[in-house]
């Protein structure tokens, strides 16, 4: 009994050294990093924490249109901010409606909405979120389409105040904050739901604004004190529309193989370029127009009539058709025969049934709706799709730029 008692008391001890052994190692490694060290892993943290945030949203807006319950289908939109008071019942989730008084709201990102776990900085911090009006989530009344020709609004400013980062093309579709710890003012106990307590503003912008234009931290002022230290991620319309339009690539796709399956083989003729609602914004896709086939074309756009069904309806009340090129080879067209259409469609020198592309947000000058094609594809191999060329070239080729996505079969 005494040699037990004995053991216990020796082992005791000797996890006792090694506690304090640790302690003193951790203490001299810690001792050995300086301030800058110490602060680029808080930066660090807090960046993979924004990513993370990021990646979130743009998952959560690309699935959104099939839960079947609303009445407003838009995969490509975002949630809104969380409002609700922290540490409520509801604290986490995204709120009912996205506006106040006119204009988009600002809040702490809705981390239970997005099924994720309660994101916070390297200083213990909740993020916050800002959605731009052209992509936040639809409740109740008329709502655009959200499709390709969809533009962010919001706008990321450097640290100086003057040097935009959103270049034309780039504009953000929503932003997620990182507050970092409080500065002079902010009063995050007295006043734990107040913007104003968490985002900064210096440098003639202000990160509280809903609307922005925002500022990238850390800022100084001219006396050199740090006036803004938010870290800001964006996302820009440009990134979020590439991952629905992977969706809706697919979407298309399947249409395309149902509609060859029920009519022996054959591919639907596309809409004419400048065909009725072609051209056309939907402005509420709650009653959405229709961009039809036309019988005398093998190129132009994907006809929204010929894909619905088997499309799903949001692809129809989106508009998705009227944004992609499309042609089709005439050997395997509906109606093929005497219309002048080309049997060699291609890419890239290999013969294709038919060619589909998504042209991305638009970029620099690009309008659009439009009748030219040049406003959607950038690369000039593709961008002369609506004449009789059947040559077409895997986007990118000739223009590093491009942000279009082609899909093609076989």
């Amino acid at each position: 009994m005494q040699l037990t008692r004995r053991a216990r008391q020796d082992g005791a001890a000797l996890l006792l050294m090694l506690f304090v052994v640790t302690m003193v190692l951790s203490s001299i490694l810690l001792s050995g990093l300086s301030k800058s060290d110490l602060e680029t892993q808080r930066q660090k943290k807090t960046l993979a924490t924004l990513a993370q945030a990021k990646h979130a949203l743009i998952a959560w807006s690309v699935l959104q249109g099939d839960n079947g319950s609303g009445t407003y289908p838009r995969p490509g939109s975002l949630p809104c901010p969380d409002r609700n008071n922290l540490g409520t019942l509801n604290s986490g989730n995204a709120s009912a409606s996205c506006s106040t008084s006119g204009g988009t709201s600002i809040g702490r990102l809705p981390w239970k909405s997005l099924g994720i776990e309660d994101l916070r900085d390297a200083e213990g911090e909740l993020l916050w979120y800002a959605v731009s009006d052209n992509f936040r989530k639809a409740t109740a009344g008329s709502f655009p389409a959200i499709n390709s020709d969809t533009k962010g609004t919001l706008l990321l400013y450097a640290a100086d105040g003057s040097t935009l980062l959103t270049g034309s093309g780039e504009e953000l579709a929503a932003i997620v904050i990182a507050p970092g710890r409080p500065l002079t003012g902010q009063d995050r106990s007295g006043a734990p739901d107040a913007v104003t307590s968490y985002l900064d503003s210096g440098n003639g912008r202000n990160n509280a604004s809903a609307g922005g234009p925002f500022i990238a931290g850390p800022a100084r002022n001219a006396q050199g004190d740090t006036v803004v230290n938010d870290v800001i991620i964006g996302i820009s319309a440009r990134e979020l529309m590439a991952a629905v339009e992977k969706r809706a690539l697919r979407e298309a796709e399947n249409a395309l193989s149902a509609f060859a399956t029920a009519n022996g083989g054959k591919y639907p003729n596309p809409a004419s370029a400048s065909g009725a609602n072609c051209a056309a914004a939907i402005p509420s896709v709650s009653s959405p127009t229709v961009c039809a086939s036309d019988s005398t074309t093998c190129i132009g756009r994907l006809p929204e009539d010929s894909v619905y069904p088997p499309a799903a309806p949001w692809f129809r009340q989106n508009g998705w058709g009227r944004v992609m090129a499309y042609a089709v080879n005439a050997n395997y067209a509906i109606n093929g025969s005497g219309m002048g259409c080309s049997t060699a469609l291609n890419v890239d020198g290999q013969t294709k049934r038919y060619v589909l592309v998504a042209p991305g947000t638009p970029q620099g000058a690009q309008t659009r709706p439009s009748t030219t094609l040049s406003n959607y594809l950038e690369d000039a191999a593709n961008a002369d799709a609506w004449s009789p060329d059947p040559s077409f070239a895997a986007p990118g080729t000739a223009n590093a730029n491009s942000n279009d996505q082609l899909r093609s079969y076989p």
